[in-house]
């Protein structure tokens, strides 16, 4: 499954959650989930100062659900879902349903080494180390 996450696939989107949930209404996820996903991971790009044409490959997963009281004690469905950075845009790449007990997983960013490496060097450019003084002991 490919599918861009814009407002116009923005049906397909929701079929293909319909389609998995069947009668399962209260803890999936909607279009609306997955686009702010996306959002957020692409603001977690542009906060690690990855180049727009350095971010293709990078990946994020995501759980609808969000959080309950410790006292709810059922099981719920859920939606996980994983999303993928293309050369302009992020795509839905695989969606299922789970049923889980407890708080749903936060959100999580994927990168390519090549990504990593450009990410801690904009990081470690900001400062730099000291050097360790070593003091001698007269005795």
């Amino acid at each position: 499954m490919q599918i861009k996450i814009t407002e116009s696939n923005k049906t397909k989107i929701e079929a293909a959650l319909s389609a998995i949930n069947g009668k399962a209404i209260s803890h999936t996820a909607g279009y609306e989930d997955i686009l702010i996903l996306a959002s957020k991971m692409e603001d977690k790009l542009d906060n690690l100062e990855i180049a727009k044409k350095d971010r293709a490959g990078a990946t994020a997963t995501g759980m609808s659900g969000g959080c309950v009281p410790t006292a709810y004690k059922y099981s719920r469905t859920v939606n996980r879902y994983k999303i993928e950075r293309k050369s302009a845009d992020w795509f839905l790449t695989f969606i299922t349903r789970d049923d889980i007990y407890g708080n749903a997983v936060t959100d999580r960013l994927t990168l390519l080494p090549s990504q990593k490496d450009i990410a801690v060097a904009k990081f470690t450019a900001q400062f730099s180390v000291q050097q360790v003084v070593v003091l001698a002991v007269a005795a």
